[in-house]
């Protein structure tokens, strides 16, 4: 019963994510530069590594072992592990479990 549960979940979440992409626009979403800005999407990952991601679109960072993201001035929707998460502009999230979950979709609009 668990894992045919686990794996409903993981069928609601790829389904999730197929949503994501199909109805965006073409991909011009990048990394960047963190530097001191806090108007773009931040990532905190692998211990102390840091990237940040600019522009409306759709990518695949494969992050692993994301403790925080950070928004930014954007609305973005993100797969973080098997969790699908739609974060407005200015927010941010913290692994306070120890989760350490893999960003694998990011969306900004």
């Amino acid at each position: 019963m668990k894992r045919t549960l686990s794996r409903l979940g993981l069928v609601l979440a790829a389904g999730a994510v197929s949503a994501l992409v199909s109805v965006s626009p073409a991909a011009a979403a990048n990394q960047t530069a963190c530097g001191d800005r806090t108007d773009l999407v931040k990532v905190w990952y692998n211990g102390s590594q840091t990237a940040c991601f600019a522009n409306a679109g759709v990518m695949a960072p494969g992050l692993p072992n994301v403790s925080r993201v950070t928004s930014g001035n954007n609305n973005i929707e993100i797969l973080l592990g098997d969790h699908v998460r739609v974060m407005p502009k200015w927010s941010a999230i913290r692994d306070v479990e120890g989760l350490n979950a893999t960003l694998h979709i990011l969306q900004i609009r």
